[in-house]
């Protein structure tokens, strides 16, 4: 499939713009060459991007709700009474059947309470998914109707003082009767995955401007801030599974973006004590094995380790190589699992879920890059192909490998 000449030529020129800019997660410079190939035809990349297309304009009818909203009435706030406090019901607590009011609630592993959903999550997880598509699509396709509207929700959210969120996350995953916040809950937040590189692309926009990228950087540094010095932030990072990798990745990734590669330095130099207790040298993830979910759960604490070792890159750290003496390592963890995520070999731990297959997609992708390695891109076509709206992967990280075979 051809994109249309002007189209071609307007991203051209706006490539040349972002020569010196490589991106966070992401490679900017990754644009040319997607074009090129969907110039010539490529038909699997021409269909992501389609599919890309049909996100952003399903994304384009999202509404705008700030965190603010539906709390006029005072229902839903957080114990501050600050409407733009963020506050969020811990995932997997249930109220108790064996006491009269529920309380205190008690612990379901991997079974979601739909209580959760009346609060901030959803918002913010809209939020983050309508910034990031409609950025990429941007990205790809230079319409300024997608770039107009995700600069509403990023308005709204990091932004405008009358709507914007406070940059922390004290009354995250409180549970009724135990808690009114959890360090855990700071694992919310990585709904803004993308949503920096996102801002990155739509800076390219006329419609982006100073205050914008000053309000932003300035959101997500004071976000920062918040994680390295908070009781629930150091209560997170000091988290021995996913939870403490996540926090480190969200700190790299957000403090990269405000222009703080000092504390991005500071976490992926954090990882290798983290690569030493979280992985064994077989490649096994104990920590991870212990849920009723182990499969996603591995997937997910690669996942982050894969973000931490794009971040180390960008300031010189080469983390995805590391190894330690007894050869425990990123991509020791990544090789255990691969015969798993494609369902080689049946997975021998507990998965009560239906597993997340279109994570898996998007995490061999970036290990394919991370590693320059063919055999991750080979074991992605064991997978089934994601939903449209997980296909902006083969557009924003496309392969470098595609015409490659065993």
């Amino acid at each position: 499939m051809k994109l249309p000449i002007v189209v071609i030529q307007l991203l051209m020129t706006a490539s040349l713009a972002f020569a010196g800019s490589p991106g966070l997660l992401t490679d900017l410079a990754d644009r040319a060459a997607v074009i090129k190939r969907l110039d010539s035809g490529d038909q699997q990349l021409g269909s992501a991007r389609e599919a890309l297309v049909r996100s952003a304009e399903a994304a384009m009818e999202v509404a705008v709700i700030p965190i603010t909203a539906g709390k006029e009435n005072g229902e839903r706030l957080a114990p501050s009474g600050d409407p733009h406090d963020y506050v969020s019901l811990s995932p997997y607590w249930w109220p108790d059947p064996d006491t009269r009011d529920g309380l205190p609630y008690i612990r379901r592993d991997g079974r979601v309470n739909p209580e959760r959903h009346d609060y901030d999550t959803p918002k913010l997880g809209d939020m983050g998914s309508a910034v990031r598509t409609l950025g990429f699509a941007y990205h790809i396709t230079g319409d300024e109707r997608y770039a107009e509207r995700a600069l509403e929700h990023i308005r709204a959210w990091f932004v405008e003082v009358e709507t914007r969120m406070n940059p922390n996350v004290r009354y995250a995953q409180f549970v009724p009767g135990v808690s009114i916040g959890r360090h855990v809950g700071v694992i919310d937040t990585n709904r803004l995955r993308w949503v920096p590189d996102a801002m990155l692309m739509l800076a390219e926009s006329p419609a982006w401007t100073e205050r914008d990228t000053s309000e932003t950087k300035r959101w997500f540094s004071e976000y920062v801030d918040w994680l390295l010095t908070s009781d629930l932030g150091k209560a997170e990072r000091a988290a021995t599974n996913n939870h403490g990798t996540w926090y480190a990745s969200q700190v790299a990734y957000y403090a990269l973006y405000a222009g703080r590669e000092d504390v991005t330095r500071e976490m992926v130099e954090s990882i290798p004590a983290r690569i030493a207790s979280q992985i064994e040298p077989d490649g096994k993830q104990p920590y991870e094995l212990e849920r009723t979910n182990a499969l996603d759960y591995s997937d997910f604490n690669i996942r982050a380790m894969l973000d931490l070792s794009r971040c180390a890159e960008r300031v010189g750290v080469d983390l995805a190589g590391y190894e330690t003496d007894d050869g425990r390592s990123i991509r020791a963890a990544l090789d255990f699992i691969v015969p798993y995520l494609t369902g080689e070999n049946p997975w021998p731990y507990e998965q009560i879920k239906k597993p997340k297959t279109h994570m898996y997609y998007q995490c061999l992708r970036i290990a394919a890059r991370v590693y320059d390695e063919p055999r991750y891109e080979r074991a992605i076509e064991r997978l089934p192909a994601p939903p449209d709206d997980m296909r902006w992967v083969d557009v924003i990280l496309p392969s470098r490998h595609a015409a490659e075979k065993p």
